[in-house]
């Protein structure tokens, strides 16, 4: 079996990448840095160069008839001024990739979308929810939702095309997400906690479920992969205990985030500096954003029963790798 992946050096792709070759798949990736793809370790890949908003590129890397094409690659930007370069990325990219698997003839397009597509719900979101990410005031949500749209418009033109939509992926190899809890209360430095809910899924199991949907998924069908619901003073409790450390006791109000938000935003378009919470990063993490798994548990096998504390867990064990090989080396006493 032949697959071609986009985001494999990321996060999700890193676990997909690793279950693919332990299932005996022969493996292309695009990457946009090769030194970062030859640090990874993931041997037998073949990585090529190339850019989703390079459509050129994209024809180069993807090999004729793949299997499936697994596209992870995406913008997770939350600031204005990368609006232009996320819009680029998660739309015009996604539509390009999808252009070259119908011309490479690939026989499964598994798309990684979003719960962000569905925008802000008061009630928990499901496949059935109304998709509000078009209207959504935060632009990734809208790029998530146009993403899918633009692959969605090529299954007219015979695209096999499934689309999967993780809520909030916690596990080894987060380098920008979650693992900032981990640093921020190591270091003491959480200034607080957001009020937000998140439904949370554990990064392996997303990836198995790329697989099983591969098998098991349907045409033009979304399919919501979460997992345990939590609060983020939750997630922050349990951190500050794993690492002995200090956190607050209750999160920040709403209105305060976002008052800072909007602040912090409008200053930045003068310092061209993105701070560290914009107004679209605090109406993400004052927001309830929960999804239900049940449809793919029932046809993709996908696994939603793994506790909260495992995920934790496992990130914490591999965030604590590299904050030892980040610590400086000592000098020799000689």
């Amino acid at each position: 079996m032949i697959a071609f992946v986009t985001g494999a050096t990321g996060f999700l792709g890193q676990h997909l990448v690793q279950q693919l070759l332990a299932n005996g798949w022969k493996v292309t990736a695009l990457c946009r840095s090769p030194q970062k793809a030859a640090n990874l370790g993931l041997e037998h890949v073949n990585w090529q160069t190339g850019s989703l908003t390079d459509i050129d590129s994209l024809r180069r890397a993807m090999p004729y008839k793949p299997d499936a094409v697994f596209h992870l690659a995406g913008d997770t930007s939350t600031w204005a001024l990368n609006n232009k370069r996320q819009y680029k990325t998660n739309v015009t990219g996604s539509a390009n990739l999808a252009q070259v698997a119908l011309e490479k003839q690939a026989s499964r397009f598994i798309h990684t979308s979003s719960i962000a597509i569905y925008g802000f719900h008061d009630e928990r979101i499901d496949e059935n929810s109304e998709k509000r990410g078009a209207d959504c005031p935060v632009p990734y949500c809208r790029t998530k939702y146009l993403g899918e749209e633009a692959v969605r418009e090529r299954i007219k033109d015979g695209l096999d095309a499934v689309f999967l939509n993780p809520t909030a992926i916690i596990g080894p190899y987060d380098e920008h997400n979650w693992v900032q809890f981990f640093d921020l209360i190591q270091q003491q430095k959480l200034p607080g906690v957001p009020p937000g809910s998140v439904t949370c899924c554990f990064a392996p199991e997303v990836a198995s479920a790329h697989l099983n949907a591969f098998v098991h998924g349907r045409t033009g069908e979304n399919y919501l992969l979460g997992g345990p619901d939590a609060r983020l003073i939750e997630i922050a409790h349990w951190i500050g205990q794993r690492l002995d450390k200090p956190v607050p006791e209750r999160a920040l109000p709403g209105w305060l985030l976002k008052t800072l938000g909007h602040a912090s935003s409008a200053f930045s378009y003068f310092t061209r500096k993105e701070p560290s919470v914009t107004i679209e990063k605090a109406d993400l993490v004052c927001a309830d954003v929960l999804g239900c798994s049940d449809k793919a548990v029932r046809e993709l096998h996908y696994k939603a029963d793994i506790p909260l504390a495992e995920m934790l867990e496992a990130t914490y064990q591999w965030w604590a790798v590299q904050a030892d090989n980040k610590q400086p080396v000592a000098p020799s006493a000689t």
